[in-house]
């Protein structure tokens, strides 16, 4: 990453004052599905079968899990893994099904009775294709290659011919032939993995749960000397192993003065926001439980006491992007006491009224446009859409029904809304429909960061002027910018910010022209970050001159 953009990786996973669907996301469209859906309706040329097993070699005993099988056509993405899916700028094809008991030496069948993305699996159009197996036995994480017992297969080619009349079927056989296993983290200089046992979520998920930190230690680290602390949140689908790519980032030559001075005067600590619903947000949730009070209460005390931290709130900075932006932003404003300034980039959405480009309070449907006659987009590269909300929810639906994909939008739900009768996420919107419950999304607003500044400006007003920073491409590549203006805006209004957005406090709303999700990161504002940092620091008196 470019020096200066503060560290965390771009992630998935960009003013309106709504009310009705604001125009500017009726840019020109790519539509990357229907061109994937035209070739599933060339003529059917054959009935597509996967068979999914493991021998006894691999595991003894039977489990049972989520088979998702994933499919690259052929000239897609030929770099790539199948298993490496979801694809936002090319989606392809995947099928999974449930399994309450799969034993050694049997097999599954994967057919038309999946559930499927974009098409069942005898849509396939003719050609030769790749197709890679997961069978997902243990869901602690928001990815499969981090959860320990899961299995995969080879990548395996197979050829649908372009006509059969007599009605042929193509078996492919997916053998799983690899199993997770948690090995020991590598051994990299400068930096430390940190993991305690979490008494309190132990005690909520019943099952012994870890926190975890990747430490890494300051340029030239005095033992004699206590630090301040920069919390780093990934984003989705990150973790506290980035720690390990940061150190590989000092190495870099071109890293700006301000940049290389605030890794001599501090500590990096990633955090790990990685739950069996995703990320976390640390923010205590009826689904993930007490996560922030785990953090405040558990991983900081004992972090503070293993390191050589300063133990006080303006000692202790947040930075995050995406996800991790809108964790940073949700743990400046709710625990002040506790962390004392944040800067947070393109965070997921901090007002609810753009939820992406959802209305959740007065929209009627989470994936249709009805006066437009258009499906809501998601993702966009260069002004053209490449996903839909509808397509995305759908990958998520064969990754995990019922909400439990770990994936960005389950993620949401078991983080914003409650649980339903089955002791999973409950749906805030139809995922065949996409109809929005709006009964439920009230139940969103204790998550509604522009609602709570609105409703209560002067318990959160502040420290949004003190303590929080955030900036946004005006061009999110999921559309981020729009919850940012709508909050910069009442920020405005209730005075909180000046015109410009800014205050004499520190704090400030900034959206980037031109920049996207992750352009933003090597943007002017993101490379000023350092900079900020280490004035903090010198006027808290934590800085050695």
């Amino acid at each position: 990453m470019t020096a200066g953009a503060a560290w965390p990786a771009p992630a998935r996973y960009a003013g309106v004052m709504k009310q009705s669907r604001p125009s500017a996301w009726r840019a020109p469209i790519v539509w990357a599905l229907p061109i994937l859906l035209s070739l599933f309706a060339a003529q059917v040329s054959a009935k597509v079968v996967f068979r999914v097993g493991f021998e006894d070699d691999l595991r003894q005993r039977p489990v049972a899990g989520r088979v998702i099988v994933f499919v690259i056509l052929e000239g897609e993405h030929p770099q790539a893994s199948p298993a490496d899916a979801p694809f936002f700028s090319q989606p392809q094809p995947m099928f999974g099904v449930d399994t309450r008991r799969l034993a050694p030496g049997e097999t599954i069948v994967v057919d038309d009775g999946a559930t499927s993305f974009p098409a069942p699996p005898s849509a396939l159009p003719p050609g030769t294709h790749r197709a890679q197996a997961v069978f997902r036995t243990n869901r602690v994480n928001s990815s499969w290659r981090r959860e320990p017992g899961n299995m995969v297969s080879q990548v395996v080619e197979f050829t649908v011919p372009e006509s059969s009349e007599d009605g042929a079927t193509v078996e492919v056989e997916l053998p799983l032939t690899s199993v997770i296993v948690d090995g020991p983290p590598p051994v990299v200089d400068g930096v430390e993995i940190f993991d305690i046992r979490s008494e309190i979520l132990s005690s909520h998920r019943r099952s012994d749960v870890k926190l975890r930190a990747g430490v890494v230690f300051p340029i030239d680290h005095d033992p004699g000397r206590s630090y301040p602390a920069l919390y780093i949140i990934p984003g989705f689908g990150g973790d506290h192993t980035t720690a390990f790519a940061e150190r590989r980032r000092r190495e870099n030559p071109g890293a700006d003065a301000d940049e290389t001075e605030l890794r001599r005067n501090a500590f990096l600590i990633y955090l790990d926001p990685e739950s069996p619903n995703g990320h976390h947000l640390f923010a205590n949730s009826e689904n993930n439980g007490p996560v922030g009070d785990a953090l405040v209460m558990e991983l900081l005390p004992a972090l503070e006491q293993r390191y050589d931290l300063i133990p006080r709130a303006s000692a202790r900075m947040l930075r995050g992007h995406s996800s991790g932006g809108w964790s940073t932003v949700w743990l400046a404003l709710t625990r002040p006491e506790t962390f004392g300034a944040c800067w947070s980039s393109a965070p997921d959405p901090v007002d609810f009224r753009a939820f992406q480009l959802v209305n959740i309070y007065e929209d009627a449907n989470m994936f249709f446009d009805a006066e437009a006659g258009e499906e809501i987009p998601s993702y966009r590269r260069g002004g053209e859409v490449r996903m839909t909300i509808r397509e995305e929810n759908r990958m998520e639906e064969v990754m995990g029904p019922d909400n439990t994909s770990s994936q960005q939008w389950d993620s949401w739900l078991a983080v914003f809304g409650p649980r339903n009768e089955r002791g999973n996420p409950a749906a805030l919107y139809n995922p065949d429909t996409g109809e929005i419950d709006h009964a439920l999304a009230e139940q969103f607003r204790t998550f509604d960061i522009g609602h709570l500044v609105r409703t209560d400006p002067a318990r959160y007003g502040r420290t949004l002027r003190r303590s929080v920073r955030i900036i946004c491409g005006d061009e999110d590549g999921y559309y981020l910018e729009k919850a940012v203006m709508l909050l910069k805006q009442d920020a405005i209004r209730l005075g909180i910010l000046d015109e410009r957005g800014e205050s004499d406090g520190g704090g400030y709303i900034t959206l980037v022209p031109g920049a996207d999700h992750g352009s933003v990161l090597r943007s002017e504002e993101a490379l000023r970050f350092p900079g900020e940092m280490l004035e903090h620091l010198r006027r808290a008196g934590h800085l050695r001159e």
